[in-house]
């Protein structure tokens, strides 16, 4: 004849309670522990920043007020890194350099250390457009030349 093992280790009630009661303490323990978690996702910023930060960006057109200006820019490159840009071919509205920090959360816009708000209208991995309201016109002064409006500066890699 077969017992169950209950019965043939002669388990008593209050035996068979803390049995089951560690049992299922255990199964909740081990079901409420993890394996190595993905790593959180990254923050709105972080993404942006990853993605400015991520390699020269070349102008491939401009417009102010709706009116293609490439030709002013030509030749506009930026480099970012966590706090700071540099330029090349982009005076007066792009100076050589100088630093930028995120406006919010969303990260949808950065203020340069000029004060200049530079709003961040598209950002992926191949492309970056850039919108910002320049106040001067400098049409007439050697290579350092612009034009007042709202310009749109749309960069690849």
């Amino acid at each position: 004849m077969k017992q169950t093992l209950f019965k043939s280790a002669r388990f008593s009630g209050f035996s068979k309670l803390i049995f089951f009661v560690a049992l299922v303490g255990g199964l909740l323990f081990v079901s409420g522990c993890k394996g190595k978690s993905e790593d959180p996702k990254p923050s709105k910023q972080d993404e942006v920043q990853a993605i400015l930060i991520s390699g020269n960006w070349r102008i491939q057109t401009v417009t102010v007020d709706g009116v293609d200006e490439t030709d002013l820019y030509e030749d506009l490159t930026l480099r970012f890194t966590a706090t700071n840009y540099t330029s090349t071919n982009g005076l007066p509205v792009w100076p050589s350099s100088g630093t930028w920090s995120f406006t919010n959360d969303q990260a949808n816009a950065f203020q340069r250390n000029d004060g200049l708000l530079v709003d961040i209208l598209e950002a992926t991995s191949t492309s970056l457009k850039l919108g910002l309201a320049w106040e001067e016109t400098t049409i007439g002064s050697g290579r350092a030349s612009s034009v007042e409006g709202d310009h749109v500066f749309s960069f690849v890699k």
